[in-house]
């Protein structure tokens, strides 16, 4: 599982909050093709839930979001994360290797949303060419 975080300065400075989690190590990459974008990747179902909880726990939707755009791409891992509804996000407890040094406030609004995939069946070898989006000839887009 992925998550793409949007993230400003004042998130990005607070990403150690939800990356300090030893027991469940998390590989972070940014990229910013399209603005300031931290795509984060979980080895097993069980790291990506817990990934979520925390991401849940720390960047809170404000309270006119909609957690269904909030949670783009596949909803599936918030059953995972025990998450039906914003008031299960409302009432997660506090990540145990923060729990004697939980923060002041949580940063509500500071993410825009979270786009959660799960990795593809990989390169297809087509049979029919006319399916193929590259031209083969000079390698751009039809």
């Amino acid at each position: 599982m992925s998550c793409e975080l949007r993230l400003n300065e004042e998130t990005l400075n607070s990403s150690h909050l939800v990356l300090d989690c030893p027991a469940h190590p998390v590989t972070v990459a940014y990229t910013f093709d399209a603005g300031p974008n931290a795509v984060m990747i979980a080895r097993d179902r069980k790291a990506a839930s817990l990934l979520l909880q925390r991401l849940l726990f720390h960047f809170p939707p404000n309270a006119d979001t909609d957690l269904n755009s909030y949670i783009i791409g596949d909803k599936s891992i918030l059953q995972d994360a025990g998450i039906q509804g914003k008031e299960d996000v409302d009432a997660l407890p506090p990540p145990s290797e923060i729990k004697d040094n939980i923060p002041s406030h949580k940063l509500r609004g500071d993410v825009s949303y979270f786009i959660c995939t799960r990795p593809g069946r990989g390169p297809v070898l087509l049979s029919d060419k006319s399916q193929a989006l590259l031209n083969p000839e000079t390698g751009l887009p039809k």
